[in-house]
């Protein structure tokens, strides 16, 4: 693992096509009283700009609500069998009511196997009851392809 972070555009460069190619990873949340929980998710990353947001098709279930609201952050991990892995730290919030359809279409525009159509999980859209949408915004990357070094991003920390 490096100690010095690197450049975001080259940690993303080699960060990218495992997680295009793994697709689902695992994604933990941490509850009120610090025991976390792990789940399956398809995160569906957008590398642009200088950070990794990702929109999450995911019910409002009462646990991921709970776990949220008391603490933000969260922690995925992509691994296939040949031991590529990346493992992103990020901020997670709700997309609001209003802004559902723009990430249900965002998801559906990118091309599958990383996007999909989200109306598999909502036939009644956006709108369905139990629709919710996550966005996550990473503060810390570290690649690790399959017998080489790690690479490490994390966001710059700021000096007062």
């Amino acid at each position: 693992m490096p100690t010095t972070p690197l450049p975001y555009l080259d940690v993303i460069a080699s960060a990218r096509p495992i997680v295009e190619r793994i697709v689902w990873c695992t994604v933990t949340t941490v509850s009120p009283g610090g025991a976390p929980r792990s789940r399956l998710m398809h995160p569906v990353w957008f590398w642009d700009g200088d950070e990794a947001v990702a929109l999450v098709s995911a019910r409002p279930t009462p646990i991921k609500m709970r776990h949220l609201a008391t603490n933000p952050r969260i922690s995925s991990l992509y691994w296939d069998p040949s031991h590529d892995t990346v493992a992103i730290d990020a901020t997670a919030t709700w997309v609001a009511p209003r802004e559902r359809p723009a990430a249900w279409r965002a998801i559906a525009e990118v091309a599958p196997p990383v996007g999909f159509d989200p109306a598999m999980i909502w036939p009644d859209g956006p709108d369905a009851d139990d629709c919710g949408f996550l966005r996550f915004r990473a503060h810390r990357i570290v690649v690790t392809p399959a017998g080489r070094p790690g690479l490490l991003w994390s966001v710059p920390r700021r000096t007062a």
